[in-house]
């Protein structure tokens, strides 16, 4: 017994876990001394107390109300948590076990208690759930929707934008396959986490699915967590749906951007601040005869010449001393440029700077000024041809098409398709209203060079001081009034045709050039020193006679032979009477769509008094008449009245009255107008007459509307 007492006391005192023993009252009856080393207290004030004195109310309270009663009925207490007060009030964490032993009458004698300081513990525990607590507070806080996943791909905890994301609550998700809401199958998840590495995170792009069925692109960055043998995998997912859409604006801005490099008119060269070249487009390409791939990298400087080098230094100068993003190169003396093959040639130039990151580049326009001068010529000319075939087009629509099927126009429609095909020139003889003009257009019309302008000049109408400038053009200052530059109808119809009419009044200083451009197609505008060449052929029509004009010194001989070479002739009027009434058919047509009447028949007594009609006039005289009765008209019978048989020729039994024949012309406007004597369009104004004074008429000639 003594030796067993000592080994115990041995144990007890010796022992580095904290004992005491309590009677029956919770009395310390004893303690060892790492129990007074660690409270800090000396034998004498802790014997004797209870030991409830020396813990925190928080601890004797719960000693009273859970852990006593448990005991008292057990009589043992394992692993139980307490807090214990140093001597100098640090509250000290221990892990109490106690075993009690009984008396003969089953009472509580005494309790051994063994205590074991886990305030390390304690303080690890809390610093991880202070650890954990900033995690989750991080993780709810992220940016991206966060998975914890384990190795059978299940959802174990997500955050709450992973929720956002899905449309779904943390209930729902956890517990629930990847492959649920994930673009990848079950098994190609598993691919995926088989895959993972430690410290080797994988980032796949894929699609979400969400609660109502939509999809979204993602970025899944997936890391691979081990321990203890256990694996769990993290997920972060992050919606790329703007990304996507930036990148695609972002591709399709590069594209326009490469497009209208490619594209642009002008040389467009991105240097960068040592002025070497980076980007070449392909108009710099054709300016510089030089291929991109030969000028990049090179400097800028080996394709400008030296005054223009030093005009962009210049340039570059000013915008490191202010803001300026753009500058426009200029040189009083101009600038210019090289080429690959060393041809120089003047250029216009603008610099803008354009900054790539952090990175300075200059975009450098250059523009081949022969080129734009080029260019603005042919407008210019192009534009003077629109606005004369605008108004060669109404001179077109008011002469209309050549009808006839008489011996004499056969001959020369058979004229026309045998020259047709040639360049030779052509001049065309007849009176005055046989239609020459007609005659020029249909060989134009029938030749190769259809595609192209008929340009027509009437010599007659144009004064003598300016048919040189209309026909040859002149330069700017040639003569007073000549502020612009103006391009000739020479000129203008190269490549095409050029219509002579009433060659015959044409000056006789003028006809030696006229001849140079006959022979050699060649001339110099006025006031121009600069031969000009063209490709033009010349048809020419006269109503006077040539050789008589030759005779008398008012037209050169050679000029004559060189524009008789195809002589046709277009016959009076009067010596193709059999193509009158086609004609007139031809004409009431034209004019009734014009005026928006439906004349259907022509009187015979009226088609035979135009047949038996001269016609000094020729066709253009027929047309004059015919649209007049076309306007005079009010039925579907084209009706000529007594005004018609007096323009052709009086009617052999009675002359009319000129009151019957004012009479008559009066009613016929009338019922033109319908019957509405004032306003525009009303018969007052076609008369040339005020409305009273028709008025009066109409009175005076017993005029009334039939009712």
């Amino acid at each position: 017994m003594r030796r067993s007492e000592r080994l115990f006391r041995t144990f007890f005192e010796s022992t580095p876990v904290m004992m005491h023993t309590l009677n029956d009252r919770w009395e310390l009856v004893s303690v060892n001394d790492h129990w007074l080393r660690v409270l800090g207290y000396e034998r004498q004030e802790v014997l004797g107390h209870r030991v409830t004195e020396f813990m925190t109310e928080a601890s004797r309270q719960e000693a009273r109300e859970v852990n006593f009663p448990r005991f008292l009925e057990a009589g043992v207490s394992r692993d139980v948590e307490v807090q214990f007060i140093k001597k100098d009030g640090e509250v000290l964490d221990v892990l109490l076990s106690a075993i009690a032993e009984r008396d003969a009458t089953g009472r509580i004698d005494y309790t051994l208690a063994f205590l074991i300081d886990i305030s390390d513990r304690k303080r690890a525990e809390v610093a991880l759930q202070r650890s954990e607590a900033r995690f989750r507070k991080l993780v709810e806080h992220a940016a991206d929707a966060f998975f914890v996943i384990d190795p059978e791909g299940r959802v174990l905890d997500v955050n709450q934008l992973a929720c956002e994301s899905l449309g779904c609550s943390r209930d729902e998700l956890l517990g629930m396959a990847v492959s649920d809401f994930a673009q990848p199958s079950r098994g190609e998840v598993a691919s995926v986490l088989e895959r993972l590495r430690p410290d080797e995170p994988l980032t796949i792009e894929g699609t979400h699915r969400r609660k109502d069925g939509s999809r979204f692109p993602v970025e899944v960055r997936i890391g691979l967590l081990e321990e203890s043998g256990c694996r769990l995998y993290v997920a972060l997912a992050r919606d790329t749906t703007e990304r996507k859409a930036a990148e695609a604006a972002l591709r399709e801005s590069e594209e326009r951007f490469a497009a209208i490099f490619r594209s642009a008119m002008d040389a467009i060269v991105i240097v960068d601040a040592d002025l070497r070249i980076r980007m070449f487009n392909e108009a710099a390409e054709r300016v510089f005869k030089c291929p991109a791939g030969e000028a990049e990298n090179k400097p800028l400087t080996d394709l400008l010449t030296f005054g223009s080098r030093a005009t962009l230094s210049r340039c570059l100068k000013s915008f490191e001393m202010t803001e300026a993003k753009h500058c426009y190169l200029w040189a009083p003396e101009g600038l210019s440029a090289r080429r690959a093959d060393g041809e120089e040639f003047p250029v216009e130039a603008t610099v803008s700077v354009v900054e790539v990151g952090e990175q300075q580049l200059y975009a450098i326009i250059l523009r081949d000024i022969d080129d734009r001068k080029r260019a603005e010529a042919e407008l210019h000319r192009l534009q003077e041809e629109k606005i004369y075939l605008e108004q060669e087009l109404e001179t077109v629509r008011s002469v209309g098409e050549i009808v006839g099927t008489s011996p004499a126009m056969a001959a020369v429609f058979d004229a026309i398709e045998k020259v047709a095909a040639t360049d030779s020139t052509v001049l065309i003889t007849g009176e005055t209203g046989t239609g020459k003009a007609l005659v020029a257009r249909a060989i134009h019309n029938s030749s190769s060079r259809r595609d192209k302008v008929l340009v027509t000049v009437n010599c007659a109408a144009l004064p003598g001081g300016l048919i040189e400038s209309e026909l040859f053009g002149h330069e700017k200052g040639a003569f007073t009034g000549a502020t612009s530059r103006k391009i000739g109808r020479f000129e203008l119809a190269n490549r095409g045709t050029v219509f002579l009419d009433e060659i015959g009044d044409f000056p006789l200083d003028l006809q030696t050039k006229l001849l140079r451009v006959l022979q050699d197609g060649e001339f110099e505008r006025v006031g121009g020193s600069q031969t000009r060449k063209v490709d033009v052929r010349v048809i020419a029509a006269t109503n006077r006679d040539l050789p008589e004009a030759i005779d008398k010194g008012n037209f050169r001989s050679d000029l004559f032979y060189r524009l008789n070479v195809f002589p046709i002739h277009a016959p009076p009027l009067r010596d193709r009477k059999g193509d009158i009434p086609l004609l007139v058919r031809h004409m009431v047509m034209k004019y009734s769509v014009k005026l928006g009447k439906k004349i259907e028949s022509i009187p015979q007594a009226a088609m035979n008094a135009l047949t038996a009609y001269d016609w000094p006039g020729n066709v253009r005289e027929l047309e004059n008449v015919i649209e007049r009765a076309v306007i005079l008209t009010g039925g579907r019978e084209l009706e000529p009245g007594d005004w018609l048989l007096a323009s052709v020729g009086p009617s052999p039994s009675r002359v009319p009255t000129l009151a019957e024949l004012e009479r008559d012309h009066i009613v016929r406007v009338l019922e033109a107008t319908g019957w509405r004597v004032r306003g525009e369009g009303g018969a007052a104004a076609l008369l040339g007459l005020k409305p009273t004074t028709l008025e009066a008429r109409m009175k005076k000639l017993e005029i009334e509307r039939k009712r």
